[in-house]
């Protein structure tokens, strides 16, 4: 078991079946059981070793993370200037000074920060890449970093005089996670573009709705991405949207009366005296529908008429100045519509005759004074809004909290049987007049569980199988992913934070435009984040 003893040191090599062959140093001579203890608290010390399964399923979980620190350390590097720049001369003078041979570094004079810096950002490529292991964590915990160093290790190839260089460039391209949100001059590549995001709300289930809104929020940031995030990930009360749903309508229902209020404030400065003659006429033809040569036909609906007919002539006495103005009959109207609104809806003949009086003197005052038809019609209008959301949304008083939720959540379904076009539209109308985000929310839940939704939880394991014997385990893990809702969820808004920070970047320094001087930002922060003081360990 000895391997061989030097300086006083002993180093035993120890085989622990089912875990591999351990290398034991001591200053003292061990015996076998000894040094097999050893050896064995040496292998439980050491990492977890991750399987190709659990590196490919860390590395589609992460993805958006790892992208988004990639992001902010581009961002860094560039409103960070002078800092970035510094600490990428300080690296190249280390590297300089530890290839040089140190005679000639101690002549020149040696500047031990930056020869210390080189060193560390040696090691931490070394523990990130010097082992199976460590490669395999890399890949698992900062995909996109793995992606960006390999990219740039790439294009440097590509820069040597070799007919290979062409290949290598091109792989370079191929494997930048920045690539498809290098152009900034005008927009970023939407992941949730109409192809994109009805293709993978195909393969979960979820519809592609969903899928677009992740990558809004994402791109959008502030509430739109805590709101997504909060009910992706099942940290917020799933009727907390329905909570913000009814409080946008009321929201609306103030608006509406606000406007109201203003335009009557108009009508108010209207003096003109009205004439009755319409409202008479009315009257009159209700007392025919009710009475037939002077019998009553419908006593409970001549009763009614009589009430009307009262507080119109009650009203006609009353001064012209103040209550035959388009305000005073405005307020005749609503009287009778107090009369009105007591009346059964089943009490068919009461409602028509109350309801052609009431009519007659909203038409009267339409007629004469246009200033009050404007109003009215933008009340009316947005009272029919407000109507139609409460029907189409199940938003109103006496509706269900299951069914309000119900009819909230098939906005992110786009079939027919959901009448998904009319309520979608409906919903973001009342989403922007609210201003309380709701889409982001939905969208959220809908992304929420791992296994796919409706017919394609049933297919998705066939289909996985065909995958692993077209392409292997790889192709067999990506289809898996761009199954599950809740990955898939991840990466949409992964993908739009990128494009945002992105954008962000390229206000700052319009002139790039082009994926590989991204790359180099980001390679260029990384020695900021060495510590000197110990190991090379990444923010």
């Amino acid at each position: 078991m000895l391997l061989l003893e030097r300086n006083n040191m002993a180093t035993y090599e120890v085989t622990i079946e089912g875990k591999g062959t351990y290398e034991v140093t001591s200053d003292k001579e061990l015996t076998d059981a000894q040094a097999y203890e050893y050896a064995l608290a040496q292998s439980k010390n050491e990492p977890k070793k991750l399987s190709a399964g659990d590196v490919a399923i860390g590395a589609v979980t992460n993805l958006p993370s790892s992208l988004g620190s990639m992001v902010g350390d581009i961002y860094q590097a560039v409103t960070n200037p002078v800092q970035t720049a510094k600490a990428v001369l300080d690296l190249g003078a280390g590297i300089l000074q530890n290839a040089l041979p140190e005679r000639l570094v101690k002549a020149v004079g040696e500047d031990k920060a930056s020869r210390d810096l080189a060193s560390k950002v040696g090691q931490y490529y070394v523990q990130r890449y010097g082992s199976v292991e460590g490669a395999k964590k890399a890949l698992a915990t900062d995909p996109a970093g793995v992606m960006a160093d390999l990219s740039t290790v790439l294009t440097g190839g590509s820069m040597l005089p070799t007919r290979a260089a062409p290949a290598l460039a091109t792989a370079a391209r191929s494997i930048d996670p920045l690539l498809l949100s290098a152009k900034a001059g005008g927009k970023a590549v939407e992941l949730g573009g109409m192809a994109t995001k009805q293709a993978l709300g195909l393969t979960t289930g979820v519809g592609g709705e969903a899928v677009g809104q992740a990558y809004k929020a994402g791109l959008a940031g502030g509430e739109a991405a805590e709101a997504l995030k909060a009910n992706m990930r099942g940290t917020v009360e799933q009727t907390a949207v329905l909570d913000a749903a009814k409080q946008n309508l009321a929201e609306l229902g103030r608006q509406r009366q606000q406007a109201y209020r203003a335009n009557m404030q108009n009508i108010k400065g209207d003096k003109s005296i009205l004439d009755f003659t319409g409202i008479d006429k009315a009257i009159a033809d209700a007392q025919s529908k009710v009475v037939f040569k002077g019998k009553i036909k419908n006593e409970a609906a001549a009763q009614k008429l009589a009430e009307v007919q009262a507080k119109v002539a009650d009203w006609k006495s009353l001064d012209p100045a103040d209550f035959h103005t388009p305000e005073g009959l405005d307020a005749l109207k609503q009287s009778i519509g107090e009369t009105l609104e007591s009346i059964p809806f089943e009490s068919t003949q009461q409602r028509m005759v109350v309801g052609d009086v009431y009519n007659s003197v909203k038409n009267e005052i339409n007629k004469q004074a246009p200033t009050y038809a404007k109003t009215m019609k933008a009340y009316a209008d947005a009272s029919e809004q407000i109507k139609e959301i409460e029907r189409a949304l199940s938003l109103g008083k006496k509706a269900s909290v299951d069914t309000s939720m119900r009819k909230l959540q098939s906005l992110m379904r786009n079939n027919v049987n959901t009448n998904y076009g009319q309520r979608l539209r409906l919903a973001e109308e009342l989403e922007a007049a609210g201003g309380r985000q709701l889409m982001p929310s939905l969208a959220g839940q809908t992304l929420s569980q791992l296994a796919p939704r409706g017919i394609q939880s049933a297919t998705s394991v066939p289909t996985s199988f065909g995958a692993f014997s077209l392409g292997g385990l790889p192709a067999a893990l990506a289809y898996g992913a761009a199954s599950s809702p809740r990955l898939v969820g991840e990466a949409a808004y992964g993908a739009g934070r990128v494009a945002k920070g992105l954008l962000d970047v390229q206000n700052r320094m319009p002139n790039i435009d082009y994926p590989t001087m991204f790359n180099l930002l980001y390679q260029a922060e990384q020695p900021r984040k060495i510590d000197l003081r110990g190991l090379a360990i990444p923010d």
